[in-house]
């Protein structure tokens, strides 16, 4: 009887512990869609080198907000509040739209929608990016990136 209570007791901060995280990673999702519009992104980056020795080059769930000047996304499974990768709205152009395919469909958000584009990140790095999208979100990005005003984004490392 002592043994199981003892396992319950361990196993009892292990769920508290569990329950914490999973409370933690709900807190941030709530946190980053307060400072703007969020959606449900995939991101692919093409031709670009892993940045640690783990990582790999093909798709990675995220979740993508729309600022005034940047699309920031945000890696699904992190607790880092800051954006993984910063894209200048004045940058992003649209080189291609299709469905995705083979393997990519179990890699994609279900019903997505595959936009190649050419980016320049905050950093003035220009990247060729795939972002996976529902059609809504699709239509949603389109506005955002076509109601932007001439001459409104004045930063210095946009470079365009």
């Amino acid at each position: 009887m002592r043994a199981v209570l003892d396992f319950l007791d361990g196993a009892g901060w292990f769920v508290l512990l569990l329950g914490l995280l999973v409370l933690t990673w709900m807190l941030r999702r709530s946190l980053l869609g307060r400072r703007g519009a969020t959606l449900h992104c995939g991101l692919r980056l093409e031709g670009a080198r892993p940045r640690r020795w783990w990582q790999t080059n093909g798709w990675h769930t995220g979740i993508a907000r729309y600022t005034p000047e940047d699309l920031q996304w945000f890696q699904l499974l992190s607790l880092g509040y800051q954006p993984r990768w910063t894209f200048v709205r004045r940058s992003v152009s649209i080189t291609g739209r299709r469905y995705p395919h083979g393997a990519e469909l179990l890699a994609a958000p279900h019903g997505a929608v595959v936009v190649s584009c050419n980016i320049i990140t905050r950093q003035g790095d220009s990247l060729d990016v795939e972002l996976a999208m529902s059609d809504a979100a699709l239509t949603g990005f389109l506005a955002w990136i076509e109601s932007s005003a001439p001459g409104a984004h004045t930063h210095p490392d946009t470079r365009v």
